[in-house]
C-alpha cells in the first residue's frame, strides 16, 4: 500500500498542515509543543496528520545545529495514550518530518524533544523566500 501524504500551507499564518490521509476525517490532536500538533485516529491508532504553526520559524537554523524543542503536551496524558502517541510518533511517515529524542542528562531528565527534518525541495517551493 502506498503512502500517502499531502499538505496543505497557510502563508498568511505560517501555518503548515501535513496529512497522511486521503481525506481529512476527525481525529484526536494533541499538542506535543506550542508549535507542533499531532492528529491521531485514536480507534486504528493511526497518524492522521501534523500541523506545525510559525513554520518557517520552526525551520530555520539555530547557530549550533537544528533546534529541539521540548514536548510538554503530553505530561497530563495518561500513560496508556502517552504510549499510543509515541508509538505513532515513530511511524516513518511522521519520522520523515520529526525526529524524536531523549535527553537524559541534565537535572529534570529524562525529557523528550523534536527536531523538524529539513523541508523537501516540493515544500521549499511554496514556502516564502525566507524560509528557503
Amino acid at each position: 500500500m502506498k503512502n500517502i501524504e499531502w499538505y496543505e500551507y497557510d502563508e498568511e499564518g505560517d501555518v503548515l498542515d501535513v496529512y497522511f490521509v486521503a481525506q481529512r476525517r476527525p481525529a484526536w490532536t494533541i499538542e506535543l509543543t506550542p508549535n507542533i500538533m499531532i492528529s491521531i485516529d485514536r480507534m486504528r491508532q493511526q497518524v492522521v496528520g501534523l500541523t506545525f504553526l510559525d513554520y518557517t520559524a520552526l525551520i530555520e537554523p539555530a547557530l549550533q545545529g537544528q533546534r529541539s524543542f521540548p514536548v510538554t503536551g503530553l505530561a497530563n496524558l495518561p500513560n496508556e495514550e502517552q504510549e499510543m502517541v509515541f508509538t505513532v510518533l515513530n511511524h516513518p511517515s511522521v519520522q520523515a518530518w520529526l525526529d524524536i529524542s531523549v535527553v537524559e542528562n541534565l537535572p529534570d531528565s529524562p525529557f523528550t524533544v523534536v527536531h523538524l527534518e529539513s523541508p523537501s525541495p516540493e515544500l521549499l517551493t511554496i514556502l516564502p523566500v525566507a524560509a528557503a
